[in-house]
C-alpha cells in the first residue's frame, strides 16, 4: 500500500521511500509528479467537464501525435485499451471479410478477451486460458510461436486465406522482454502482406517509450494499424489510441467509442510535448545501459545465472542459465529465486516486479545516483540469497 510518489520514488503509509523499477507497467514514462503532467492535471480540473464530451484539447493531442508520428492517420483517442484494441480488430475484420486472428505466445494479452488463449493443437488452434472466455472466441484466433518464422508461415499457409489481422507485440511481453530481430519482424511484415491480412502493431508498451516513434521506428516497420497506451497518459490517467497507416486512406466509421476524460488528454498532450526533446530518450537509454552493465557484474561477482534482457529503458531479469528468447526457455526461468531476490531487494528499498515474467522501466526522472542505489539494493539481496544457500 502506497502512500504518494515523488519523481523516481514511491512512499508507503510509513513515509518509508523506494526506488521504483515497476513504472506503472512502463505507463509512468517522465516520472511521479513530473511539473508538466501535474500542470496539465490541474488545467483538466479547472475545464469543469466530466467524462462523456469531446474537448477541443483532443485536437491537441492529435496534432501531436500526428507529429511525433508521422504516417500514421487518423487517430482515435480512447479512455482504454480495451476500447482501441476493439476498435482497430473489428476493422481489419470490416475490410478484409474475414473473422480469425493469429497472435504469438509472447504476445501482451491485457485485458482483450481474444487475447486470452494458448495454442493447444496443431497449426495454432487455441483454447482460453481464463474462465469465461466463450468457446467460439478461441476458435477465431490461432497462436505462433515467438521468433520462429517457419512456424508462422506454415500456420499462415493454412489458415492465411481466413486471416483478418495478425497482432504482433515486438518484444514480447509476455516473456519479459525479448529483443526482436529486425530481420524475423520485416519477414513476418511481408508474410502478413502476401497473404492479405492487416499488420497489427501492439504499440502499447514499445509506444512513446522506445522513442517518439516507438517500435514502428525503432525496427522501421510500417503497420496497416497500430494500438498505442501504456506512456501515453504520463502515468496519470489511462487514455489510449488507434492510428491507421495514412497510405490506406482509412475513414473512420460511425462506431467510435467514448470519448477519453480531459484529465487523460491534457496529461498525454503534456508527456507528448516532453518527448519533443531528444535528450528525453537518450537519457532513458543511458540509464537502462547503467542498469543492464551494474546487473550484469553483480551476477558475475555472486556466480548466479541473472540473464538480462534490454532493449532501452525496458528490461528484463531472469534466473537462469541459458537466454531467454522463447516460451520453452522462458518456461525454465527459476522463479523461486526471482521471489526471494524481489523480496529482499523491497527489503533493501528497491520495488521490483513479483514475477520475473514482468519487465521492470525507468522513467526519465531516474539519474545515475538512482540507478547506483537500485544496484545497491540488489547487492544486498544478492548478498542474502548467498547467505541462505549456505545455511
Amino acid at each position: 500500500m502506497l502512500a504518494k510518489g515523488q519523481g523516481c520514488r514511491v512512499y508507503d503509509a510509513d513515509n518509508v521511500a523506494y526506488v521504483d523499477l515497476l513504472a506503472g507497467n512502463g505507463s509512468n514514462l517522465l516520472g511521479y509528479g513530473n511539473q508538466y503532467v501535474m500542470d496539465a492535471v490541474r488545467r483538466a480540473s479547472s475545464l469543469g467537464l466530466g467524462s462523456g464530451f469531446h474537448i477541443t484539447a483532443e485536437v491537441e493531442l492529435v496534432e501531436l501525435l500526428g507529429e511525433l508520428v508521422p504516417g500514421m492517420a487518423p487517430w482515435v483517442v480512447t479512455s482504454s485499451e480495451l476500447a482501441a484494441w476493439e476498435l482497430a480488430l473489428r476493422w481489419c475484420r470490416r475490410d478484409t471479410g474475414r473473422r480469425l486472428v493469429v497472435l504469438f505466445d509472447g504476445n501482451r494479452r491485457g485485458s482483450v478477451e481474444c487475447f486470452q488463449v494458448s495454442a493447444s493443437a496443431p497449426l495454432g488452434a487455441s483454447q482460453a486460458l481464463v474462465g469465461g472466455v466463450a468457446d467460439e472466441v478461441a476458435r477465431l484466433v490461432r497462436v505462433a510461436p515467438s521468433g520462429n518464422f517457419d512456424a508462422f508461415e506454415a500456420l499462415l499457409g493454412e489458415v492465411g486465406v481466413d486471416t483478418a489481422a495478425v497482432v504482433l507485440d515486438p518484444i514480447a511481453a509476455q516473456f519479459g522482454v525479448v529483443p526482436p530481430d529486425a530481420e524475423y519482424l520485416h519477414r513476418v511484415q511481408d508474410l502478413i502482406r502476401k497473404v492479405g491480412a492487416r499488420f497489427v502493431l501492439d504499440e502499447t508498451i514499445t509506444g512513446f517509450r522506445l522513442g517518439r516513434g516507438g517500435a514502428a521506428e525503432a525496427f522501421a516497420l510500417e503497420p496497416d494499424v497500430a494500438v498505442y497506451g501504456g506512456a501515453l497518459g504520463g502515468g496519470i490517467s489511462t487514455v489510449s489510441a488507434v492510428a491507421w497507416a495514412s497510405s490506406r486512406r482509412v475513414t473512420v466509421g460511425d462506431e467510435l467509442p467514448p470519448p477519453p476524460q480531459p484529465v487523460g488528454v491534457l496529461s498525454a498532450s503534456a508527456t507528448l510535448s516532453v518527448l519533443r526533446n531528444d535528450a528525453v530518450h537518450q537519457r532513458l537509454d543511458e540509464r537502462g545501459a547503467q542498469l543492464h552493465t551494474g546487473i550484469e557484474s553483480l551476477a558475475e561477482r555472486f556466480g548466479r545465472p541473472l540473464r538480462i534482457n534490454r532493449i532501452g529503458s525496458i528490461l528484463a531479469a531472469y534466473f537462469s542459465r541459458q537466454p531467454v528468447t522463447d516460451g520453452n526457455s522462458f518456461a525454465r526461468v527459476d522463479q523461486d529465486a526471482w521471489s526471494r531476490f524481489g523480496r529482499y531487494s523491497r527489503e533493501a528499498g528497491l520495488l521490483l516486479p513479483s514475477r520475473s515474467p514482468v519487465a521492470s522501466f525507468l522513467t526519465h526522472a531516474h539519474g545515475v545516483k538512482d540507478v547506483e542505489q537500485a544496484l545497491a539494493a540488489m547487492e544486498q539481496a544478492l548478498r542474502r540469497m548467498q547467505k541462505d544457500d549456505e545455511v
